[in-house]
């Protein structure tokens, strides 16, 4: 069975409906006539796409999947691309310009050049499959290709590269391709960029093909249809927009790009390093779990996924009632408190990870400048033990950043991974679960700086 027959009849005619309707504005965008393609914004895929099939948007830049759709306990990540003409073609399917200078230091060796670009491709895979929880037989790229008055819908499998099975290299000056039995792939040394090949039948299926007629004059249209919609037209207006950014599903909220787009969600950034020193300390907050021992009589290392996020005292005097209504009056309440230790307010919070998965979680330490997973009743079922730092170290730290060895993280090698900050969300005056997930590198500056900066590849 396709993923595209997993949902239901009416989501699917919805969809179609949403692109017949988007592609018959296509003049909206064209500079002068042409053959009549009909036009397809990618970021207007992945907003209906989410929204028809209640859906998550977990695209957060040139990370591998655009879309997590969940059936039940199936969670399945989705691959959106749209291009125009059927004929089957290569399309840039990851970009690799960080890992030039790795990838250049085998440009004699044509099969280690692969073996090396293939196996960055596969661990950037399985770093996303960790983020969001995916198994990675089930991921599919959907993709639509426009010819003229007409889209095709399409489904293939989005597989990792079998290293063990590459063959038929064919290295030139500008590209070198290659296979691994499965699909035909290509890198081009100017851009960075991987290809796959698409539209080989025994690969893809087609899934339909819709009819869109293109209005001569969207201008004139859109404009009646905008004044018919009488002196609300501005609310209506923005209730639609919201709509479109939102998908509540399995008590999931999928969060718009444009946090202004729902007054319904409050949404922040925090970095994973020292706003001042603009470095990742040795020994605190990602590398929390390099620093010395807790009981000093026993030498026994702390474990790698122990850690915390960094929250500076900026981002309070900013942002003073994200975690709790007015963290300075809670600060204030906590110092004076002198009741039972145990008793002692604390901000404790489910903090909900992109994968599925609640975490206890809590903003500790001296002016508040830490969060971190943590419990004082509840246990791990993945330990047997009480929650502790090592529930979000093992997701962030391990899980999707890929620390596998005891090498303390530097600034420089989240820059290699594209990411220096986390994305935290929750429903506005809901300060008991709060959404996370990871977030481009430099978020966290932008934020504070109050940049607001669309998720764009690289």
């Amino acid at each position: 069975m396709s993923v595209w027959e997993k949902y239901t009849k009416e989501q699917q005619d919805e969809y179609k409906k949403f692109l017949q309707v988007y592609g018959s504005l296509s003049n909206l965008f064209r500079q002068k006539h042409g053959e009549p393609i009909p036009y397809l914004d990618s970021k207007f895929q992945e907003t209906i796409y989410a929204r028809v099939f209640s859906s998550e948007n977990v695209d957060i830049g040139n990370t591998p999947h655009d879309i997590l759709s969940v059936f039940g306990s199936e969670r399945i990540g989705i691959g959106l691309k749209t291009w125009m003409n059927s004929t089957p073609s290569y399309q840039k399917v990851m970009q690799l310009k960080r890992y030039k200078d790795d990838i250049m230091l085998h440009e004699h060796n044509p099969y280690e050049m692969v073996y090396v670009i293939s196996s960055i491709k596969n661990k950037r895979m399985k770093s996303d499959y960790n983020r969001l929880g995916l198994d990675e037989n089930s991921n599919i790229y959907h993709y639509i290709t426009r010819d003229a008055g007409a889209l095709v819908i399409q489904e293939c499998t989005y597989p990792l590269i079998e290293l063990n099975k590459i063959t038929n290299i064919n290295r030139t000056d500008s590209s070198i391709t290659w296979t691994d039995g499965i699909k035909n792939y290509k890198f081009t040394f100017g851009d960075s960029q991987i290809w796959q090949y698409f539209g080989d039948s025994r690969d893809s299926t087609i899934l339909d093909k819709i009819t869109v007629e293109i209005m001569e004059d969207p201008f004139t249209f859109l404009v009646k249809a905008y004044e018919s919609l009488g002196p609300s037209s501005s609310e209506m207006g923005r209730k639609i927009l919201s709509k479109a950014f939102m998908s509540s599903g399995n008590d999931t909220i999928a969060f718009p790009l444009d946090k202004d787009a729902s007054d319904n969600i409050v949404e922040c950034f925090l970095p994973l390093y020292s706003f001042r020193s603009k470095e990742v300390e040795q020994k605190s907050g990602l590398n929390a779990w390099n620093a010395a021992p807790k009981n000093p009589l026993n030498p026994t290392p702390r474990p790698l996924n122990e850690v915390y996020i960094p929250i500076p005292r900026e981002f309070h005097n900013k942002y003073p009632d994200f975690f709790v209504k007015n963290i300075f009056e809670f600060e204030k309440m906590q110092s004076e408190y002198n009741g039972v230790k145990k008793f002692k307010p604390e901000i404790r919070f489910t903090l909900v990870l992109p994968n599925g998965r609640e975490i206890p979680a809590l903003v500790t330490q001296d002016q508040h400048k830490g969060l971190q997973s943590g419990s004082l009743d509840e246990i791990d079922p993945n330990t047997g033990k009480l929650f502790g730092q090592s529930a979000l170290g093992q997701w962030l730290l391990v899980d999707v950043l890929g620390l596998d060895e005891r090498i303390p993280v530097t600034r420089e090698w989240l820059a290699k991974k594209g990411i220096d900050s986390v994305r935290l969300w929750h429903k506005k005056g809901d300060y008991r679960r709060i959404y996370i997930d990871v977030a481009p590198y430099n978020s966290f500056e932008n934020f504070m700086n109050d940049i607001n900066v669309d998720y764009i590849d690289e």
